[in-house]
């Protein structure tokens, strides 16, 4: 029988997916939970040193004997203390030891608690990961219970091999032993370039591959070939949004489809089997959704530095490999052909064309602004989006593959996106725009405040006198006094601030001023640089956004959903 501590479950449990046997126990009360446990599973080969710091060494012998994974394991308090010798040698030696220190409610912590210290702070210089494990009460603590402890397990030879601590904590009721089997767990593999790629290859044949191609610079011709390739060897969608700066064969822009779909109708009609992430800064709300289809998918992550990052809680494997190298090994053998297997990018492709914005009639709106900037913006231009309510606006339309798209989306703030702009306009040489909102730019005026504006800048200024988003999530009719703290109403205007500045100013107030505008920021012989400040109402904004959605679900059959998208975007700054 297994502990019917959770925590302890996980732990015994992914010790044997990574096959980690061998266990060096010293006696002690809080550590009998994962003592009993191990001993009662025949995989297990326990030794027992009363002697915590005898028993470090000794580990650190079977570790040179047999040239793998040792764990040690002992109660709280002291005893911790008593390791950390044998933990500096295992660390200079470079051999890998895991600590497995039992703890109190770290809540009793300076207390007046019996046998509690920090059990995890002495061992910091000396080992190359620590983790607190947490005191497992729900699913979300069982995911990232069990999370903590692959990342613990898979460092201690990452990169070169050394010391690693899982720290426990266990609270009362230690010795009993119903469990009569372990839970499923999801054992985590971080793979490196020398991998057998066929095998994995052979893995992402005829599955449904969605791959979230996330925030990045463009690419040269060669590497959109690769991703080319890669999409129809796997019949695999690559997933964007204005962001990727990426357009080509097997990509889908998926923003406006992600926002049309509720998570219900997404797992039906187009989940996948395995989900690969590269680059971060996806803003789809495909993320949203894949995190309801946790138990039907499985995550591979690639990134250079083999970082174990699982948003949809599904993760099986992390590539440490650039993304376009990725694509490579996994084209570097030959298949079986593949040439009919065709049908889950179609599915997207078709789902794609029955949500096409420019089908839908959008009145003066900053909904509309955002289609008319997109559409009237001069090709091989730059385009910078503040992000916020811009960057969402304008991933409802198509933008030419020869924009280069930028936006501060790494944190998600709305402050410095003015300033961002202005760095970038300033370095570049072509015709260079800024969609923002009134909060973001009054928040960033200082971003003119500087002697490198120049006549390639273009930037459009949504005021609507606050935050239309918190229209759009909260409702005026909800919380009647919305604009006064929450939505942050004001009256100002940009004009003599830009004016000030050297900029040639444009107040826009309907349609027929938004053309004439766009059509003098494209002008490229212009000395100055142009700045329009578009005035719209922002409840009328949220109510025609409303409307916009209502009207594409309406034409493709799809149930009113009420309040799902609220609560999605309550979720997104």
């Amino acid at each position: 029988m297994y502990s019917d501590i959770k925590s302890v479950q996980l732990l015994v449990a992914l010790l044997k997916e990574h096959g980690i046997r061998r266990v060096v126990c010293s006696p002690g009360n809080r550590n009998v939970p994962i003592v009993h446990s191990l001993e009662e599973d025949s995989f297990f080969e326990t030794y027992s040193i009363v002697d915590e710091r005898s028993a470090g060494f000794f580990g650190i012998g079977l570790i040179q004997r047999y040239r793998e994974p040792v764990a040690i394991c002992c109660t709280s308090g002291t005893a911790v203390c008593n390791y950390y010798s044998a933990v500096v040698e295992a660390y200079y030696q470079k051999l890998p030891l895991l600590i497995i220190s039992a703890d109190r409610n770290p809540y009793y912590l300076n207390q007046d608690e019996e046998q509690m210290l920090p059990q995890t702070e002495g061992f910091e210089k000396v080992t190359k990961k620590i983790v607190q494990l947490p005191m497992v009460k729900d699913e979300a603590d069982e995911y990232i219970c069990a999370r903590k402890i692959n990342e613990a397990i898979l460092e201690l030879n990452h990169h070169g091999m050394g010391p690693v601590q899982i720290n426990i904590p266990l609270e009362a009721k230690l010795a009993q032993f119903h469990t009569e089997t372990l839970p499923a767990v999801r054992k985590i593999q971080r793979h490196e370039k020398d991998e057998s790629w066929k095998e994995l290859a052979e893995l992402l044949y005829t599955k449904k591959i969605l791959v979230l191609y996330g925030q990045a610079s463009p690419l040269q011709d060669e590497d959109i070939h690769i991703i080319e390739k890669f999409s129809k060897r796997f019949d695999a969608v690559i997933a964007t949004d204005p962001l990727a700066n990426l357009c080509c064969a097997g990509t889908i822009s998926t923003f406006l489809l992600s926002r049309v779909l509720n998570a219900e109708e997404f797992e039906e009609m187009l989940c996948p089997d395995i989900v690969i992430t590269l680059h971060s800064g996806y803003m789809s709300y495909v993320r949203s959704h894949l995190k309801s289809c946790k138990n039907r998918i499985v995550h591979w992550a690639v990134n250079e530095s083999g970082t174990i990052i699982d948003p949809f809680m599904s993760i099986e494997r992390v590539f440490e490999i650039e993304s376009i190298q990725f694509m490579s090994k996994m084209l570097s053998y030959e298949l079986e052909s593949n040439s009919d297997n065709t049908s889950y990018i179609q599915e997207w492709q078709t789902k794609k064309e029955l949500c096409d914005s420019n089908n839908v009639d959008i009145p003066w709106s900053d909904l509309y602004l955002a289609k008319e900037l997109i559409s009237g913006i001069p090709c091989n231009s730059k385009l910078h989006l503040a992000n916020s309510s811009s960057v969402r606006l304008a991933a409802h339309f198509d933008i030419d593959k020869s924009i280069e798209v930028y936006c501060n989306r790494g944190a998600n703030g709305i402050d410095g996106s003015a300033s961002a702009y202005m760095g970038m306009a300033h370095a570049a040489d072509e015709l260079c725009y800024l969609l923002i909102g009134d909060l973001s730019f009054f928040y960033d005026m200082n971003s003119l405040w500087n002697n490198y504006i120049s006549s390639n800048m273009r930037i459009v200024l949504s005021n609507n006198e606050g935050a239309t988003l918190f229209h759009y999530t909260v409702g005026i009719d909800n919380v009647p006094c919305l604009d006064k703290n929450i939505a942050a109403e004001h009256n100002a205007t940009a004009k003599g601030w830009v004016e000030s500045r050297g900029f040639k100013y444009i107040k826009v107030t309907n349609e027929d001023e938004l053309e004439e505008a766009i059509q003098v920021m494209a002008d490229r012989t212009l000395t100055s640089p142009v700045f329009v400040e578009v005035f719209t109402d922002k409840e009328e904004d949220a109510k025609i956004l409303r409307q916009f959605y209502a009207s594409i679900r309406k034409a493709n059959g799809l149930s009113n959903r009420g309040n799902i998208l609220k609560k999605i975007l309550k979720t997104v700054k």
